[in-house]
């Protein structure tokens, strides 16, 4: 890659608004805005989003022979098929994503938090871990959910601007045109944003700065009305001028450290100068044959994706039936579940801190003995009756009594592959509840990862998070499919593993199906509304009860995903119904 000339003009990214804005602007009006974005999506396969808004509901599969993108906002995707259009590859396409998202999702995602994900670059055949997540303070995080002391040492900016010097052709001024014009030109809001914004407001009312941007005289900005940032958009512009370094010793990192700590925390700007992003070899495994690689530690998402899927080969899962139709696979999936995370919580964490036995966690004879135990140990009696039950019927897991509790990130998940065949799936993060702690600096949204799981001492002080970009391969080691969610990330991802590669459904299909969460007070499984109603009245015979959610329910993650057919190469791109996503191909 060329040096990263912050200065350099750019002549590959025309100076125009996102396409989206583009067709808004040309219409007029706010009126005919806002009843865009009320407007169902139509079947655009092989076509960008345009003006169509982000709204959670079921989209179709795009297919495409060159490139695609998958994310969860069409001024995002425009952004990524701009790049690709004009000559860039998959690392300037998600550089320039995950730039831009923040601006447009606010509440999801922030460039003063931590991202991570898989890289694969065609022409060396190099895989590779991104590893920009956030690293602890050395503070104990306060309580108080606009408290600084919740806000940790972010990574994004260093690790985008690495992986822009390994693997990208474009410079870092570049990569920040989309987000600085649509920061300053505006976008309109939409429903999704504002129904965040309202639940939000305790947070972002408790900072005078970001009450100003998205509550101003104490009203958010209605549905279709043009929402601008033009502080944002100078910190980016300033950022894009004086590189990387502006956010971890320059004056906003300055800024940055000093609103922390006058809101509650306990940060110096030595812990951010001293910030190292990692290149990580991913968890290897394989499920039903199909090569499969994943987050490494200190992620926990890939050893507890393998555990699931490893264990799970040890049943007829497929001949059980469905588990959205099956209340024996429904259970087993869930004891798996359990089981995994019983051991992440208390074996996973950063390997500079600790040692990891990851060998022996995603070993198949390991994988066997916990089958065992799971087939030992099967209930006969029907909890409802008294009656013996059917010879193969299982257990019930119990939820374990010690270890992480699942945490909650809102969070946002791309992938794009480009006609080179190079690959990312990319995930990055505010870490925590919707706008974090609310505060902002420089117009930026920051972080609320202190409260994460990690050690503070030493040098392995990265958050323990369940950052799930996973890859299945084809046996010649290239990718054959990409995956990530936010959300319940790696059941999400796993679920989405056993429809494909157990259960034999196509990618919109696998994606699409229904989800459950396996824990909760009095072992209470949180299923989608979609499922067999036999099916979950049948857990009450494993003394199991169960609780609907919607049909498509946000909390259980929201996958983005890209599949490549093995015998035509050509591509195809899925966004999960449950939150607000679209793909876009060529």
């Amino acid at each position: 890659m060329p040096t990263a000339d912050p200065m350099r003009p750019s002549p590959s990214l025309p100076a125009r608004p996102a396409l989206a804005l583009r067709l808004i602007l040309r219409a007029g009006t706010l009126a005919l805005a806002a009843a865009l974005l009320l407007l169902p999506l139509s079947g655009l396969q092989g076509q960008m989003p345009g003006a169509e808004s982000p709204r959670q509901g079921e989209k179709p599969a795009v297919t495409g022979e060159e490139y695609m993108v998958s994310s969860s906002h069409p001024i995002v995707n425009e952004a990524m098929v701009e790049v690709l259009e004009n000559g860039g590859n998959a690392v300037d396409a998600m550089i320039t994503a995950v730039l831009l998202q923040p601006v447009v999702e606010p509440h999801m995602s922030t460039i003063a938090g931590g991202t991570g994900g898989l890289i694969y670059m065609a022409e060396s055949q190099e895989l590779i871990y991104l590893d920009a997540e956030l690293n602890l303070s050395r503070s104990t995080g306060a309580s108080g959910i606009t408290s600084g002391g919740r806000i940790g040492v972010p990574g994004t900016i260093r690790g985008l601007s690495e992986a822009g010097e390994r693997y990208g052709t474009l410079s870092w001024a570049q990569y920040l045109e989309p987000a600085i014009q649509v920061a300053e030109e505006g976008f309109p809001m939409y429903s999704y944003l504002y129904y965040y914004i309202m639940e939000g407001r305790e947070r972002l009312s408790a900072h005078p700065a970001s009450r100003e941007i998205f509550l101003p005289g104490g009203v958010a900005p209605e549905v279709g009305e043009t929402f601008r940032q033009p502080e944002l958009a100078a910190t980016l512009r300033q950022l894009a001028q004086e590189g990387p370094e502006y956010f971890y010793t320059g004056a906003w990192a300055r800024t940055f450290v000093e609103k922390v700590n006058d809101t509650g925390g306990n940060l110096e700007l030595g812990e951010l100068d001293e910030y190292q992003v990692r290149w990580v070899d991913p968890v290897r495994f394989d499920y039903r044959g199909h090569p499969i690689v994943s987050a490494p530690p200190a992620s926990n998402a890939g050893v507890l994706i393998g555990m699931i899927l490893n264990i799970l080969e040890n049943f007829d899962l497929e001949g059980m039936g469905h588990y959205t139709e099956s209340p024996e696979a429904l259970l087993l999936l869930r004891q798996a579940y359990d089981q995994a995370q019983n051991h992440i919580s208390r074996f996973v964490g950063d390997p500079r801190s600790m040692d990891v036995p990851v060998e022996d966690l995603l070993s198949k004879a390991y994988a066997q003995q916990i089958a065992a135990l799971i087939q030992g140990s099967r209930q006969r009696v029907d909890l409802r009756d008294g009656e013996p039950l059917p010879e193969q019927a299982s257990v019930p897991a119990q939820r374990p009594e010690e270890g992480a509790p699942i945490q909650d990130t809102d969070t946002n998940h791309l992938v794009v592959v480009d006609g080179e065949g190079n690959w990312v799936s990319m995930t990055h993060t505010v870490y925590g509840s919707t706008f974090a702690t609310g505060l902002t600096v420089g117009g930026v949204g920051v972080n609320s990862g202190n409260g994460f799981q990690g050690t503070r001492v030493g040098e392995g002080r990265r958050v323990i998070t369940p950052f799930p970009a996973t890859m299945v391969l084809d046996q010649d080691g290239r990718p054959h499919a990409a995956l990530g969610s936010p959300g319940m990330s790696s059941r999400a991802v796993a679920m989405t593993l056993i429809n494909l590669l157990g259960y034999g459904m196509d990618l919109h299909s696998a994606i699409h199906a229904p989800r459950f969460q396996g824990y909760g007070p009095g072992d209470v499984v949180r299923a989608e509304s979609r499922f067999s109603q036999e099916a979950l009245d049948e857990l009450e015979a494993w003394g199991v009860s169960y609780e609907l959610v919607g049909g498509y329910d946000q909390s259980m993650g929201s996958m983005h995903g890209v599949i490549r057919d093995l015998e035509t190469g050509l591509l195809t791109g899925v966004a999960d119904a449950r939150r607000t996503g679209f793909a876009a191909g060529r």
